[in-house]
């Protein structure tokens, strides 16, 4: 027999490609001490990325909110809604008499003195407390020193022009509770609403009637008030560090009434001067205002 039609069946043998299954085997026996070496690189690498993002979280300003005390001590600018100064109780009351009255004045309006209370600088001091990362509550006292009415009263033969004007100081302390929501762009929003009272002290108001006389006026007595009072509050923490905030906030703030009591007033005319008994009048009293100020969490 020929040897060359013995070798050539076994050399195509050897030709012939090794199975799919052989080659994977052969891959993975290949591979895996690769894979194995490489598995503490790629833990190391995770765990270098995590401390990374630890350590700028930590670093951010304002990210660590623990539950806690703070003091919020702040100043602002409020200017007063439109308000009209009127008889407490019954315009028809004579004991002693009204001082408006019942009926419509020059203007066709009921008897009053229309305008506003005009703009205050506002002092603000607070002592809080955080209870989780989105609520806390604080004990807020505000004054507002330099509230001056000015208007426009409209009793009947005195003329068109009738200014009014009289000068106001309040002292509102609130029970105020805030949500603090996600943050935005670094900053985060809040919102906030309060309940508690107002003391509102008026020094007098003067009527004056030029087209009576240059002096022509009717001064009514000082007066005191105490009552409820409330406010509504939104605005923004601004992150200076861990512990320090800057807040920038609108509030309007509903502080009650404010009020002359019954008693003299000083009523001044071309023939001379004399002292009237009269009832106590009143006005509402409502601000809105932006608020700036510290807040440092303890």
């Amino acid at each position: 027999m020929d040897d060359s039609a013995t070798l050539e069946p076994r050399a195509v043998a050897r030709a012939r490609p090794l199975p799919s299954w052989s080659l994977a085997a052969g891959f993975s026996l290949v591979a895996l001490p690769q894979l194995a070496a490489a598995q503490p690189v790629v833990a190391q690498a995770e765990a270098v990325a995590a401390q990374a993002v630890a350590a700028q979280a930590a670093a951010a300003p304002g990210l660590n909110e623990r539950s806690g005390p703070y003091l919020r001590l702040g100043a602002g600018l409020d200017w007063s809604d439109p308000s009209s100064f009127r008889d407490q109780g019954s315009c028809s009351g004579n004991t002693p008499p009204a001082l408006f009255g019942c009926g419509a004045g020059q203007n066709g309006r009921s008897l009053q003195a229309a305008g506003s209370f005009g703009q205050t600088p506002v002092l603000d001091g607070a002592l809080g407390y955080r209870f989780t990362s989105w609520l806390r509550a604080e004990a807020l006292l505000s004054w507002r020193p330099q509230l001056a009415y000015s208007g426009q009263s409209n009793f009947l033969g005195a003329g068109a022009s009738q200014p009014v004007n009289g000068a106001v100081d309040s002292l509102a302390g609130f029970a105020v509770a805030y949500v603090d929501l996600p943050r935005i762009a670094g900053v985060r929003p809040f919102l906030g609403a309060g309940l508690g009272g107002a003391r509102n002290h008026l020094d007098g108001v003067t009527y004056r009637f030029p087209s009576i006389a240059a002096k022509a006026s009717t001064t009514t007595a000082a007066g005191s008030s105490s009552g409820f009072a409330y406010l509504l509050t939104a605005g923004v923490a601004v992150p200076l560090s861990e512990r320090l905030s800057l807040d920038l906030a609108y509030r309007f703030s509903d502080l009650g009434q404010v009020r002359s009591r019954s008693g003299s007033a000083t009523i001044v005319r071309p023939r001379g001067t004399r002292s009237l008994t009269i009832a106590g009048t009143e006005a509402d009293l409502q601000t809105q205002g932006l608020q700036v100020s510290l807040r440092y969490a303890f």
